[in-house]
Formats: C-alpha cells, sequence, structure tokens
C-alpha cells in the first residue's frame, strides 16, 4: 500500500539538552542536574518520534522545546498529586483540573478569554493542558501539513514518466 503525496521524512537532526535551554532558559537549572538529564532524555525520545523537521523547518527546535517544556510540565503537575501505599492517600491526584477563565478579590476581578489563544480542535485538547502544548499547536497552524491523502494498493513509481504526446496518441501512429 502507498500513500501518494506525502515525503514526511521522519529523521530528525540531533536536539540537545543546551539547544533546549536555549529556547527554554526557565528549565536550565533542573536539566543542569542528573535528574533533570534522565527526565530529558526519556522525554526527547517520545517528542523526537511526533515533531519532525520535515514538517517545522525552521521552528523544529522551537518546536522540539515547546513539546520536551509540556510534557515536564505534566509531570510537575503529577509530582505535586498525593502519594502514599493505598488509594484513598492518593486520591484527587487524578481529578480534572480546568483552566483558571476568571478570579475575583475582593473588588478586584480579572478574567482571560483563552478562545483566542488555543487551537479548538480535538487533537489539541492533549496538548492545551499546558501553555506550552498550545503555543506548540498554534506553531503548527503556521506549517502546510498534508490533509487530503490517496491511498493505494498498486505500486507508485519514483517519478512518472513525462506525457509521450507528439501529436498523436501512445497507441497509434504518426501520421505521415
Amino acid at each position: 500500500m502507498a500513500i501518494l503525496g506525502i515525503s514526511l521524512d521522519k529523521q530528525n537532526p540531533e536536539f540537545t539538552s543546551s539547544d533546549f535551554t536555549f529556547w527554554m532558559p526557565q528549565f536550565t537549572n533542573f536539566i543542569a542536574t542528573c535528574e533533570g538529564q534522565r527526565y530529558f532524555d526519556k522525554i526527547y525520545t517520545l517528542v523526537n518520534q511526533k515533531i519532525f523537521k520535515s514538517i517545522f523547518g525552521a521552528d523544529w527546535e522551537l518546536a522540539m522545546s515547546y513539546g520536551i517544556a509540556h510534557y515536564l510540565t505534566l509531570i510537575a503537575n503529577q509530582m505535586q498529586a498525593p502519594s502514599g501505599v493505598d488509594l484513598t492517600e492518593i486520591a484527587g491526584g487524578g481529578t480534572t483540573k480546568g483552566v483558571l477563565s476568571s478570579m475575583s478579590i475582593g473588588e478586584f476581578s480579572k478574567s482571560y478569554d483563552i478562545d483566542k489563544t488555543m487551537v479548538s480542535e480535538d487533537e489539541a485538547l492533549f496538548w492545551n493542558q499546558t501553555s506550552y502544548g498550545a503555543a506548540l499547536m498554534a506553531l503548527i497552524k503556521t506549517k502546510a501539513i498534508p490533509s487530503i491523502f490517496v491511498v493505494t494498493s498498486n505500486p507508485v513509481p519514483d517519478a512518472p514518466p513525462p506525457p509521450p504526446y507528439m501529436g498523436y496518441m501512445p497507441d497509434e501512429k504518426p501520421f505521415n
């Protein structure tokens, strides 16, 4: 089976923790630790299978950084959840948290309209859990990604030959 119209190269260039901290300097101190490097290595492997230079082009390092920062933030949020040896001690750790859209303290009130800053499609729901993931989804919207595919069970040649039209059809003899 072949899919026509896609030239997605899934081989990315090297991406290091130094590249990550260039784009995300707030993580520099954590990544400099042994634990931080361990987290970076595991998450890098995961993100490197989801974010491709062939799609993001010059923005690839930034996209990788957004993806890694997204996962690190999710893990950090989980570390704040209760822990223990039985289910009653960890209850509440898996509760769904919403996005704060308004807040009032006394006479002071502030609200945010996040609809204009987040991608609302189903594919973005996982990424919208953090500001880094939302930024990644906004960045991917600036890229040309194939959305119509043709699937065939026939082999596809590397390059189709040019049409042999010279005033007559290929099965016909030329005029004399």
